[in-house]
């Protein structure tokens, strides 16, 4: 039976984090559709009944370990965004952080962790308030509506998700430079251009 006592408690536990890091693993090799909660158990040598002590099932596991991951990257976001430098270096080092985090998960896993519709809806909340932010400071365009970018963001992931990208590029990370150049090189004012 799960443990529906205080999850807090579980939060530091060894076993707990074992699972996480061995599932991650496992996830970004595989994508978590194709992964059993027999096999994270096996490979992070782990019992089922230990497995359920820290999650209900599978589809918790994933969603704790989409909430890190969020976490971590808005918490790096927020470390470029404050650093003081012009809003185009900021951008290039955003857009490294991203490919080296991609470059080490299955897309398939990248999709799963996506495609819930909270997932996306915190990370709308964030890219339009960051969108905002940097347009009252000047660092970007104002006469673009933050809203309309999020449509145009929607649609070109649409190209990742059903690999259309492939027939230019041979590696996303190409795709996702000539991405950034589009979208923030194309943003910027006129300032932020000469810097």
């Amino acid at each position: 039976m799960p443990n529906t006592g205080d999850p807090r408690g579980n939060r530091r536990s060894k076993k707990r984090e074992q699972i996480i890091r061995t599932a991650e693993q496992l996830f970004s090799r595989f994508g978590a559709k194709r992964v059993t909660v027999e096999e994270i158990c096996r490979e992070a040598n782990v019992s089922k009944m230990t497995f359920y002590k820290y999650f209900p099932n599978k589809v918790e596991l994933v969603r704790t370990i989409r909430d890190d991951w969020e976490e971590e990257g808005f918490r790096r976001f927020d470390e470029i965004n404050a650093m003081d430098l012009p809003f185009p270096e900021k951008i290039d080092l955003m857009t490294q952080w991203k490919v080296e985090f991609a470059a080490r998960v299955n897309a398939e896993f990248i999709r799963e962790l996506i495609t819930t519709d909270e997932a996306l809806e915190r990370f709308k909340r964030r890219y339009l308030g960051n969108i905002a932010s940097a347009q009252e400071k000047g660092e970007i365009r104002s006469d673009i509506d933050p809203e309309f970018l999020w449509m145009v963001v929607e649609k070109l992931a649409e190209l990742v998700k059903e690999g259309s990208w492939k027939k230019v590029f041979s590696e996303i990370s190409q795709y996702q430079h000539q991405l950034r150049t589009l979208l923030w090189y194309g943003l910027l004012t006129r300032e932020e251009e000469e810097r």
